[in-house]
């Protein structure tokens, strides 16, 4: 069943953002998002299709990543939605969802055993080194330039650095039992996979906070889509637009200091009592 809130209640999603960062940083920080849709179709058709899917998987039998277990369009589907909520919403879908399955078949390739056979490796090198310049494009353009230079800039959001996330790889051993070349690679595609993942949670939790409402066998969700709040609770709601203005208009956690370790595990609205 599509859940349905009034009118009046979600409009306040978007507008907390207004009213926390004002109208022009809201249009030129949440419209330069939208300029990075052609790079996700990219990024969808030749990296986690044709790349990680089509190649890779078979070659080393990887465990199957189904595009319907991480890609949901449902919250456009939310009765009385405002217009821009709704768009918003589905911009998010679609990127977090692709960014889900993006981490998830490079994880189930880095646990991959290097014990695989010359020929496997050789096919991972060539397609490597053949999509090397799109990986690139993609971080330079729509992650380190987008995201890093105007949209966390005017929205006062989080960014994510290469440094950093060789720290966190290095530290979690990633793809450790890999000869260094292999290793390399394995941590440079997963290093720009993360700083997605990041940048895309900082977007999602100040922009379309509101959960999923699939709820069948096989989903994965966001990691972050925990702290997020229910669509159907108009109580919920309103505690998402006081949240919202009253935290730099976001519920990660990532970008507030403010919220304990381990709070992230409780329900939305026990963090907003518990932060106040």
């Amino acid at each position: 069943m599509t859940p349905a809130a009034p009118r009046s209640t979600l409009v306040s999603i978007s507008i907390a953002q207004v009213r926390t960062h004002g109208w022009l940083r809201c249009i030129v920080g949440g419209g330069t998002m939208y300029l990075s849709i052609p790079s996700f179709i990219v990024l969808n058709l030749t990296i986690v299709v044709l790349l990680m899917q089509v190649v890779l998987t078979p070659v080393f039998r990887l465990p199957p990543v189904r595009w319907a277990d991480h890609v949901f369009m449902d919250r456009g589907r939310i009765a009385n939605l405002f217009w821009l909520d709704r768009l918003n919403c589905q911009f998010c879908g679609y990127a977090n969802g692709l960014c889900t399955m993006l981490n998830t078949q490079l994880d189930h390739l880095a646990a991959q055993k290097p014990e695989q056979g010359a020929q496997r490796w050789a096919v991972a090198a060539v397609c490597a080194v053949v999509t090397a310049p799109l990986w690139a494009t993609f971080d330079l353009y729509t992650i380190r330039g987008l995201y890093n230079l105007v949209i966390s800039q005017c929205l006062g959001m989080q960014r994510f650095s290469l440094a950093q996330g060789a720290a966190l790889l290095e530290r979690g051993r990633y793809a450790s039992q890999h000869p260094p070349a292999a290793r390399a690679v394995l941590r440079l595609w997963k290093n720009s996979a993360l700083a997605l993942e990041m940048c895309l949670e900082q977007i999602e939790s100040s922009w379309c906070p509101l959960r999923h409402f699939e709820t069948r066998e096989g989903i994965v969700y966001p990691k972050h889509h925990k702290r997020f709040f229910g669509a159907n609770v108009i109580g919920e709601l309103r505690e998402a637009r006081n949240f919202l203005q009253a935290n730099s208009g976001t519920v990660s956690r990532r970008a507030m200091e403010v919220i304990p370790s381990g709070l992230d595990e409780l329900p939305p609205d026990v963090q907003t009592k518990r932060v106040h």
